[in-house]
């Protein structure tokens, strides 16, 4: 194994072991954000994901692409109305850094050593009863479309620069929307 990957790897290892000894410290989360997407015909497969994109933009411009995943974010609040036949849904919460973000320059230095594409990749996943297999599921369908758009070297989930999932309940189960984009290490 290559000597410098392996000494980057054991500081990574280092620097996730002293933050789990580490007291918790106080979150770093903002004010508010609202957003609304724009208005869809279906309800969970157009107008629900919309105010995700919208949230995260809106997110993204007033505090950085650090604070925009919805995962992480506190007192979420999605609110989906109909009017005439379409649906618009409003999102709510506090944005606060992602855990990734958290680390001290682990973040920048990871990007930093990645080539990634210009846009971001959505995909819903199959709809599943347990929210960790509904979430596999979105990441499965954000390679399968990554791979379709970039090829195969794009289309890992792990590799992707601001990755986000996010959930909600449905008939039947959970359904998740994976959103990230498409990058491979340089």
């Amino acid at each position: 194994m290559d000597t410098n990957l392996c000494v980057r790897l054991a500081t990574m290892a280092a620097a996730f072991s002293v933050l789990a000894v580490l007291p918790a410290a106080a979150e770093d989360c903002k004010d508010p954000v609202t957003a609304e997407g724009k208005p869809a015909t279906l309800r969970d497969l157009g107008a629900y994901p919309n105010s995700l994109f919208a949230w995260r933009a809106a997110v993204k411009d007033k505090y950085g692409h650090e604070y925009n995943s919805w995962r992480y974010s506190k007192d979420r609040n999605v609110d989906c109305v109909e009017k005439s036949g379409q649906w618009t849904c409003t999102r709510t919460a506090k944005p606060c850094i992602d855990k990734l973000h958290e680390l001290t320059g682990a973040a920048k230095e990871a990007i930093a050593k990645k080539e990634c594409k210009s846009d971001s990749l959505s995909s819903y996943g199959a709809k599943r009863k347990e929210r960790d297999k509904a979430e596999e599921q979105a990441v499965f369908g954000w390679e399968i479309d990554t791979r379709k758009k970039h090829g195969k070297e794009w289309a890992v989930w792990k590799n992707a620069s601001a990755a986000d999932i996010d959930c909600h309940d449905v008939k039947g189960g959970i359904q998740c929307i994976a959103v990230g984009t498409a990058c491979k290490p340089k």
